[in-house]
């Protein structure tokens, strides 16, 4: 039934489209709005950024107004080599889709030629905007991520002035709004309205993954690991938040990252499941940990989908830290407070057997050794005993 579930998403998102690079307007969720982000002077708002994996090419994106730079004319995304000897257009504003992918996350689609550029929305509240590179994940396909209020939904609607004006008309009132913070991090997401959801006393901190090879609903060849919050190291997995491993253990994959970790979905319902997203751009996967709020259980529960599509990966945590305020005070997870407890107990009492061990050597060292003198005895010698004299 989930596998139905999935597809039908998936069908329903590629089928809803729009042509417009500057705004998507979907029937329920509201609009996505991205005027107020790109330049006008014909000039990239984010340029000539790169990726650690693929640092001689470099990429500018400018949003709803096309710009030029080197070779690049008229171009919505444009990739140069880090020499700047070479450039190539990737995208243009007259050729645009929208799109909702498996998480419900819009995703902006620029064509031009062969090329495709997949510009996935991340809602946040932070004050600078941010333009992500992932890079190309397969010949001719790029993905990239942009950060930003205005890739929220309604997070940057501003009204448009009327057409006509009237001396007699009184001016409008201003607009009365309440506003309300959002901040997150790999660990936590707090919304003022709601409350914060927060994962730090799930996870490990001992560099092992607090789930560690768990097997999927499905039958396949693999087992998963994940923990929350803190990266862990596993076989061929190294810092990592998420690791997929063949069960012959030969060889295995990072799913995801926590230095990425981005939320979705956070707008206080429960279809679709809030989730919490660990891309690895690397090698182009991405975990998704859907969250599950129940706060009628003590323990917390990880549920294996496998990989639903091509590189995605989806998990379901239940969890009463899923819930909002659900954990609101983080302590160490049990396995971790156990193990760090024990280690520090043994370390201590080796270091007091050591030193009891010095202490006992210096004081047999430092005894002044007992002088004894020599006698000799003559056997011819009597023995007094008492009063009487006793002769061999």
């Amino acid at each position: 039934m989930q596998i139905v579930n999935i597809l039908f998403i998936v069908g329903f998102c590629r089928a809803t489209l729009a042509d417009n690079s500057c705004i998507f307007q979907h029937s329920t969720k509201g609009v996505i709005n991205l005027k107020s982000i790109g330049l006008r002077n014909g000039q990239p708002r984010f340029r000539d950024l790169s990726t650690p994996s693929a640092p001689y090419y470099t990429y500018s994106f400018n949003p709803c107004y096309p710009f030029t730079e080197n070779g690049c004319d008229d171009a919505a995304v444009c990739q140069l080599s880090s020499d700047r000897q070479y450039s190539y257009k990737l995208g243009t504003q007259n050729i645009s889709t929208w799109s909702l992918d498996a998480n419900m996350a819009p995703v902006l689609t620029y064509t031009y030629g062969s090329k495709t550029v997949s510009i996935t929305m991340i809602c946040s509240a932070i004050d600078q905007d941010e333009f992500e590179i992932s890079g190309e994940y397969a010949v001719d396909q790029y993905s990239m991520r942009l950060r930003s209020r205005c890739a929220c939904w309604n997070g940057c609607i501003s009204p448009q002035p009327s057409t006509t004006t009237s001396r007699t008309s009184s001016p409008p009132l201003p607009k009365t709004t309440t506003a309300h913070s959002i901040y997150y991090d790999a660990c936590k997401y707090h919304d003022s309205r709601y409350g914060t959801i927060d994962l730090s006393s799930i996870g490990s901190i001992t560099g092992r993954a607090i789930f560690k090879d768990v097997k999927s609903i499905y039958t396949d060849s693999f087992v998963w690991s994940y923990n929350p919050c803190y990266n862990f190291s596993e076989h061929q997995c190294h810092h990592v938040a998420g690791c997929q491993t063949d069960k012959n253990r030969r060889i295995s994959y990072s799913i995801g990252l926590q230095d990425y970790a981005y939320w979705i979905n956070m707008d206080n319902t429960r279809n679709p499941f809030r989730s919490i997203v660990y891309p690895s751009p690397s090698n182009n996967r991405r975990l998704t940990v859907q969250l599950i709020c129940d706060q009628s259980i003590s323990f917390h529960r990880l549920q294996v989908i496998g990989e639903t599509s091509s590189h995605e990966y989806t998990m379901q945590l239940t969890s009463p830290c899923a819930c909002w305020d659900g954990c609101s005070q983080p302590t160490p997870s049990p396995s971790s407070f156990t193990w760090d407890f024990w280690m520090t107990v043994c370390a201590a009492g080796i270091v007091l057997f050591l030193l009891f061990l010095i202490m006992i050597s210096c004081l047999f060292c430092s005894k002044p050794k007992r002088t004894y003198h020599n006698m000799s005895i003559n056997e011819s010698t009597p023995i007094i005993h008492g009063s009487k004299e006793y002769r061999p």
